[in-house]
């Protein structure tokens, strides 16, 4: 089974069958299945784009501004 290493994006896992475990050819990275497995599923992660991430900030700060702690 060959893949895509999540590490490098550049390297090609191999499966080694003795030790059941996935290897790169290019940084060297050695990884059980579910470790493969949640690597990938961090990197489909969504990621919060800028606009909502502002958006957050903004809402943070007028939280803290209309509480009248401004000291801190």
């Amino acid at each position: 089974m060959d893949q895509i290493c999540p590490e490098c994006s550049v390297g090609i896992m191999m499966y080694d069958i003795p030790t059941k475990r996935f290897g790169c050819k290019n940084c060297g990275a050695f990884l059980t299945r579910d470790q493969l497995s949640d690597l990938r599923h961090k990197q489909n992660a969504p990621v919060e784009d800028e606009r909502r991430k502002r958006s957050r900030q903004q809402s943070d700060y007028l939280e803290w501004w209309l509480s009248g702690n401004k000291e801190q």
